[in-house]
């Protein structure tokens, strides 16, 4: 039965209760129907008895007259055949009476149910004993028989429901409108039963596909859950959740689970792929500072003795900055990792671009004089404003401005354009560097990607920061565009939401 499935479970139970519940039914009702038909025929003949003894019982002297009222009672079974006339003592046994002498099994009687017959209430129904049979129980009407003298003769004792009664009512029993009246029972009962069964079988054959698929993506695991037509994610999607049925909410709530899952999973395998990019990212970026750093440390361990202090100063401040600069890239590819990650969280609030602008050039206001390239922001207003996380929009310009400084000569310009209208505010960073070759514009935001005539060289910039840039402004639903010339300079376009 473990092995059956559902709907078998649930038709295999059903059917038993329905019979079970059909035989006690019928006990029920029969025992019920005898009952109530007996009750009344013990109300509707309960003076029988007391009628009898008063007009039809003969006495010869104090004693009844057992030949006459022999005859009697015959004479009384033939009008109602119904009947059984027995004439007792004051002790319960039989004197006279109307049945086939060989069919008397008791010739006693007992007393109490007769006395409570007479003096107990009238709406209560009551058996005495059967003299054709040591067992049996029947309904009866009585009354006491009193003499001339008054005093009490015997009983007259009416059993309701003779041999002949019953003998007539099995042969109805067994009647063909008993049969027919049978066969209608046990066909409309069989018709429920089938109507329950194909109840059944409709509330179980969505869980039976349900079943279905749950084994499916089970036995397939999530290679084959996704968005397509055919494949198991789709089949799930059948599922209404607003539905009021159960197994509806079942089948949607599932399918939100194995959504769940599903992108747990990804964001597993995405970490595990970033964590395989950050490994070779690290060994690749970091190979020229670290190999600058061991080179100068070893020569100055070597040759320290035979190094003034001017060079060994020298050696010392190279492997410094060679040191800064693993720093740096390390931070960088912390950075790239952690918004790869999926887990960053934007706190975006109003403020005033411009002034956020000015602060970012301040900081390469040095670094641009030493170069001789102008810096500035045009225009300077600070009611320009927009939505977004200040932090990361400071981090977008400072990637912006550091590395069009890093490609721009002597007596070039760096200019942030600002253009306000009703929903955004579009942001140029226009440099008049050395360009981007065409063929290399499409890759500039990969990392770790160097343009053919970039001007990095061995410094901390492994190529990061424009990636990194294109994935802060992604947080921020930004989209970034570049448009380049050789040795005529390149901009970089997007826009942000107005406050």
């Amino acid at each position: 039965m473990n092995s059956a499935t559902l709907y078998r479970r649930m038709a295999t139970w059903l059917l038993v209760t329905f019979v079970l519940i059909t035989v006690l039914l019928i006990v029920i009702f029969t025992r019920a129907s005898r009952g109530y038909q007996q009750e009344i025929t013990q109300r509707m003949h309960r003076d029988l008895a007391g009628f009898v003894a008063d007009h039809y019982l003969l006495f010869d002297g104090e004693q009844p007259d057992l030949a006459v009222i022999e005859h009697t009672f015959h004479d009384l079974m033939i009008l109602g055949p119904n009947f059984e006339f027995y004439l007792l003592d004051p002790a319960g046994q039989i004197l006279a009476y109307s049945a086939d002498p060989q069919k008397i099994k008791r010739h006693t009687i007992a007393i109490a149910p007769l006395q409570a017959f007479s003096s107990g209430p009238k709406d209560k129904l009551i058996y005495g004993d059967d003299p054709r049979s040591l067992h049996r129980h029947k309904i009866f009407s009585a009354a006491p028989i009193y003499n001339e003298n008054q005093q009490l003769a015997g009983y007259l004792y009416v059993i309701l429901g003779s041999e002949i009664y019953e003998d007539i009512a099995t042969m109805v029993t067994q009647s063909k409108i008993m049969h027919w009246a049978l066969w209608l029972i046990g066909a409309s009962l069989g018709l429920a039963l089938l109507t329950m069964l194909w109840l059944t079988r409709v509330f179980t054959r969505p869980l039976a596909r349900l079943t279905q698929q749950v084994t499916a993506i089970q036995a397939t695991g999530f290679n084959r859950f996704d968005q397509a037509e055919d494949s198991l994610g789709a089949q799930l999607q059948e599922w209404n959740g607003d539905s009021q049925n159960e197994i509806d909410k079942l089948g949607s709530a599932f399918a939100q689970l194995l959504n769940t899952l599903n992108q747990q999973y990804t964001n597993v395998l995405t970490v595990d792929q970033l964590r395989k990019e950050l490994l070779s990212h690290v060994s690749h970026d970091l190979r020229t500072p670290l190999a600058s750093l061991m080179g100068y440390l070893e020569t100055w361990e070597i040759h320290r003795s035979d190094l003034s202090e001017k060079q060994s100063t020298e050696y010392i401040a190279i492997a410094r900055k060679s040191a800064e600069r693993i720093s740096h890239l390390v931070e960088q590819l912390f950075e790239l990792a952690h918004l790869d990650s999926g887990t960053v969280q934007v706190n975006r609030e109003p403020f005033s671009l411009p002034e956020l602008v000015q602060d970012v050039l301040q900081k390469f206001q040095i670094s641009a004089n030493d170069k001789q390239v102008t810096l500035g922001v045009t225009p300077n207003d600070s009611h320009i404003r927009v939505v977004g996380d200040i932090e990361k929009l400071e981090r977008v310009f400072t990637n912006l401005v550091e590395n069009a400084l890093r490609h721009t000569n002597a007596g070039g310009s760096i200019t942030v354009r600002l253009k306000q209208d009703t929903r955004f505010v579009a942001v140029e960073v226009v440099d008049t560097g050395v360009g981007i070759p065409e063929a290399d514009v499409p890759f500039v935001f990969d990392p770790h990607f160097k343009a053919g005539n970039s001007v990095r060289g061995n410094t901390a910039h492994g190529g990061l920061g424009l990636a990194i840039t294109k994935k802060l402004l992604d947080l921020h639903h930004a989209h970034i565009e570049v448009r380049s010339q050789l040795d005529l300079g390149t901009t970089f376009q997007f826009e942000l939401e107005a406050a």
